[in-house]
Order: structure tokens, then sequence, then C-alpha cells
């Protein structure tokens, strides 16, 4: 992590805005203000997220969002000063470092590093740096904001807004002194998870997965000797603690073990790393959400270092699915390999009721099933009217359905300091989806990011009507039939052998399209690009046609593979476009 300070913004400090809020779900299992033990009814995080803008910066420099601007004009911003995070121009494109973990952070780190100090220049206030996204936060004054919506370098500027708790949905808290007998929790034998346990022996050893949540009891039998490090975003305690109890229980879910009686976690074999970025009242800086984030990806500070995790447990969400503040997030977390797990929210059962990040295409976004195989009234789901916003597609228009795949959520017993603990929510089905993956990553180490999230799909047990549906989404968690298909899949693809059966003939001027059939074995679809300019999204298109500049011009196609992978190295060929296109292109293999 590089110099990033939280414990000057504490939202406990903060009075919550009565303008546009953001809801941090921890459903149904929060201990209320001022309680010292359980959990409290129905209870959520509003979360007043900042709202990063990802677009272009305008001709004239940073962005400011409207909550911003907004608090600005507010009277008592005259003589004070205002959280804000500020997104810079410059970004790195995770897409031209497929498969390159060290040196994608390497980049990051080191386009921080370039640009930020200019803007730091002109703040007065301790300034928080990032570079999982190139940003800073800072407590600036008016003049210091006008600066920044006049830098060219910054692309916007939004308020860092506080988390302050609200009602959610419904809760089943029951306190028990044991879990139900024999194989454990209901919901691990409806996702079929014994069965991966017994048919292939996994159980998440050696594998490393994250929350970001209120933090741990490290004090829980059923986590002792799991928790690998721990970072507090909220007080900067060195040690692990949880003061509110929602992060212990979903924890639980993804590694505890079975010391009571039978076991409460699907990867009892598994570790967890654990952020901290809500506090004892279920408040907490959407700064906060971003360092965690950003530790995460690199939690020792060296990129060479493998110690991140393989998916981070995300059980909030915010309520608008086409606000992209946290999208390049999650984007850069697969370009990690990291799988980004995210609980729809409770407030179904209404159509295109699932927020953001869940509602992302990338997101695999997990509503919560009962005990009789229905989805619950209360999950969030699609579908979302995509729109768009950040201009990164899908395009406009497209229907996403969500969640993504369903898990045991309704009465799930789980893990607390002094005991078991029965919940209900989303939160409580997130998790079951987390330990998933790290079933999937002891299985098969090949299977990393958005190929497990392909896994996973194409393993889920379909509900109600045939294939994806806006009422139950994609379907079922089905633990044992994603570890067969982890087992089965190769952890790399085959050389991948690309041609160009035909091209375009006779003469060829700048702007003409030139088509190209191409057949790529060993992958299931290829991307192209020109002049290492960026990858296209993958395709299984057999005709490519490209408009390509007078000159020469390099084209590389790079089989890729929703489980397999991304062959690291991509077919080429030079293309001279004079006077005319060659009669015969052949893509050669490039040199390793």
């Amino acid at each position: 992590m590089t110099n990033v300070k939280v414990s000057r913004r504490g939202a406990d400090k903060r009075a919550a805005p009565q303008s546009k809020e953001w809801t941090l779900f921890f459903p149904a299992d929060i201990r209320r203000p001022g309680s010292r033990h359980g959990f409290a009814a129905g209870v959520a995080l509003m979360a007043c997220l900042f709202a990063l803008a990802l677009g272009a910066a305008t001709a004239h420099g940073g962005e400011l969002t409207p909550s911003l601007r907004a608090k600005v004009a507010e009277p008592a911003a005259a003589d004070a000063t205002i959280p804000v995070i500020v997104t810079l121009t410059d970004q790195v494109d995770a897409s031209n470092y497929s498969g390159r973990r060290v040196a994608l952070i390497a980049a990051m780190k080191r386009t921080a590093a370039a640009t930020q100090p200019d803007v730091i220049g002109q703040l007065d206030g301790d300034v928080t740096r990032y570079w999982l996204i190139n940003a800073v936060a800072v407590d600036a004054t008016r003049d210091e904001i006008a600066a920044l919506e006049a830098d060219p370098q910054v692309a916007a500027v939004d308020y860092d807004r506080p988390v302050r708790i609200a009602d959610a949905g419904p809760s089943m808290n029951s306190l028990t002194t044991f879990p139900d007998a024999g194989e454990g929790d209901w919901g691990l034998g409806t996702s079929r998870t014994p069965a991966a346990w017994r048919r292939f022996g996994v159980t998440g050893a050696g594998v490393t997965v994250g929350s970001i949540d209120t933090g741990v009891d490290p004090s829980s039998p059923e986590l002792a000797g799991k928790i690998v490090a721990f970072r507090d975003f909220i007080n900067g305690r060195p040690d692990a603690y949880d003061d509110n109890g929602h992060g212990t229980h979903t924890i639980g879910t993804m590694v505890g073990g079975a010391r009571g009686g039978a076991p409460i976690g699907v990867a009892p074999g598994a570790r967890v790393l654990v952020a901290k970025a809500a506090g004892a009242k279920g408040v907490g800086p959407g700064s906060a959400l971003l360092a965690a984030a950003q530790w995460m990806s690199d939690p020792d500070g060296n990129p060479a270092t493998a110690d991140q995790p393989v998916v981070v447990n995300n059980s909030w969400t915010a309520p608008d699915a086409n606000d992209p503040w946290f999208r390049d997030m999650i984007r850069n977390w697969l370009s990690l390999g990291i799988v980004p797990v995210f609980a729809t929210g409770n407030n179904g059962p209404g159509p295109g009721s699932v927020g953001s990040p869940a509602g992302y295409p990338e997101v695999l976004a997990v509503g919560a099933s009962a005990e009789d195989g229905r989805l619950s009234d209360f999950t969030a789901r699609g579908p979302v009217n995509w729109l768009n916003l950040d201009g990164t597609g899908p395009a406009a228009g497209t229907q996403i359905i969500k969640p993504d795949i369903v898990a045991p959520g309704v009465n799930i017993t789980s893990s607390v300091r002094d005991g078991y603990m029965s919940s209900t929510g989303t939160s409580m089905a997130a998790p079951h989806v987390s330990g998933a993956v790290a079933l999937i990553a002891q299985a098969n180490p090949g299977v990393r990011g958005a190929a497990a999230i392909e896994l996973l799909k194409r393993t889920r047990t379909d509900l109600g009507a045939p294939g994806p549906d806006p009422v139950y989404g994609g379907g079922q968690l089905n633990v044992e039939a994603a570890v067969a298909g982890a087992v089965g899949a190769p952890a790399t693809l085959r050389k991948v052998q690309t041609r160009v059966l035909r091209a375009t003939r006779g003469r060829v001027v700048s702007g003409k399209r030139v088509t190209f059939v191409v057949r790529v074995a060993g992958a299931s679809k290829y991307r192209w690009r020109v002049n290492r300019r960026g990858w296209s999204r993958p395709t299984s298109a057999a005709r490519l046609r490209l408009r390509l500049a007078a000159g020469r011009q390099l084209v590389e196609v790079q089989g890729v593979d929703p489980v397999a992978g991304v062959d690291a190295t991509p077919a080429r060929a030079v293309v001279r476009v004079l006077r005319a296109l060659p009669r015969n292109v052949e893509f050669a293999r490039a040199r390793r």
C-alpha cells in the first residue's frame, strides 16, 4: 500500500449528509449502535460512498460530481474543508498487461508516482495517495476544489461521503450453541459442498481469500489460526478485531471450521486477509473501501510476492447499478486474478432493484435462496437496463440479468465471538460463493479471475425458467460441479495456432476494410489489436474486418478461453498498406 491514511477520515466523527446516499448493506445481522452482544435485526449500512466519475475529463479539467457541487454550495463550506476523492486523467490500461500481474502493479504504481505530485502540490492538507486507480484523497477548501476543477490532469473530483447505519432487510437472529449436526449448516448441503470435499479432497488448503467488512474477531474458535493479515482502515488499530460482528459471521461462512461439532465454512482449509472498512456503528468513509480494495491487490507492498487473495467477499452494495464509481477497481482486480464477489442487497423483490457494484457486468453478484430452494423475496435483482455511462460497454440498452448466481442466505449459521449465530441476508449468501472460489483455486490454481467466474456460471444449477432469468438470475451455486469443472480444465491454453485462410485481394488504400478469415485452435475465442494499441473484446467471428491506415501495420491475434485463460504468445502479422495487400497473409508465431 502506498501512503494510505484513513484515521483522519473517520466517518464516525462526521454527520451523515442529507443528499444522495449510497446504501452499504450489511443485512439483517448488524449490532445496533450501543449494543454489546449479538446482531441487531433488520439493519444495513447506508453508505454515502464517493461516486468516482470514470469518464474522460472535460477540456478545462476535472468534473465535479453533483454531490460535491451541492456540498461546495453550502454556506458552511466557505470556512471549512470538504473531504474529496480526486481521480487523475492518466490511468493504466490493465488490458495491456494480460497475465503479467507484477508488471501491471508496477505500472500502476509508476503512473501514480509520476503524475500525482503536480496535483498534490496544489493542496495544503494531508493527502492520501492511491495507485489501484490513480487518485488521491484530501480535505480540500473551496479554492483548492476550484483549482482541481480547472486542472487538465484531473478527470473528476467527488465528495468522499461517510457511511451510516439504517434499517434493511429481514432478520432471523437466533443464538445457537453449535451448528446443526451431520455435515453442517443446511447451506453447505444445498450447495453440494460436502460432496466436493469427499469427491475431490479439497478444503481450500493453501489458498487465501479476502474480506472487506467490519473486521474479524480472532477469538472465534472457528477462525483460530486462519487470519493471514488484518488492516484497519477506520481506526488504524494494529490487531484484528470486529466491534460490530458482521465481518466475523461472513468470514465464518467462507473459512470456518467444525469445532462446534459440524462445519460452517465452505473452505475450512483456507485462510483470510481481513480489511476493516466499517466501524462499530456501521459507519465508515467511502475512501476506506478504495484503500481496502488496494490493500487486497498487494498486501505486503511487494508485487513479486504471491500474497493476494484469489477472491474478495463484499457483502455490501450501493443503490444505482449504473453508477461506475467502483468499476475500475473491479476491472483491475480481475486483471490481477482476483474474483469480485458482491451481495446483490436486500431491497427486492422489485425488478431492477440490484445496485452497484453488484449490477456491473464484470461482478459475480450473489442472491439469497431459502431452504426450500426459492429465491428470497428480499433479494435485489435485475434486469439492469445498462446505460453505459463510462462509455466502456456493453452498449446502452443492454439488459443484464442479475443475480449471476444464487446461494443459501436464509437462517445461515456462522461464527460470532462467543459461538454461533443464525442470520439472514444476501450478505450470508455471498461468502458461500467466495468459499467455492477457494476450492476451485486449490483444485486448479490456473483457474483465476474471470475464468473462475465463468466456471461458476457454467456449472450452476438452473432454477425457475430454463436458462438465466430475471427472477432466479443465473442459477444455484453447485460447488461439486464447479470443482469438477476445475479439475477437468487445463491450467493454461494449448498453443494457439492462428492463420489467415483468406484475405482481401487487390489494391488496398488507407481506410479501406481489410478482411481476414481467421481460425484459432485451442481456444473458444480470440481478440486482436493493431500496433499494440489495446486488445479488442473477445470474439468468435470467423471473419476479422479491419480498417488499416497506410503504412506498416502490426496485427496481432490472441486466443482466449473463459476457463483456460489467455495464450501468452499471440500470433502476429505485419501488413504494409501501400498499394495492395499481399494475396496470402500468414500469421507467424511470435518469438518467445
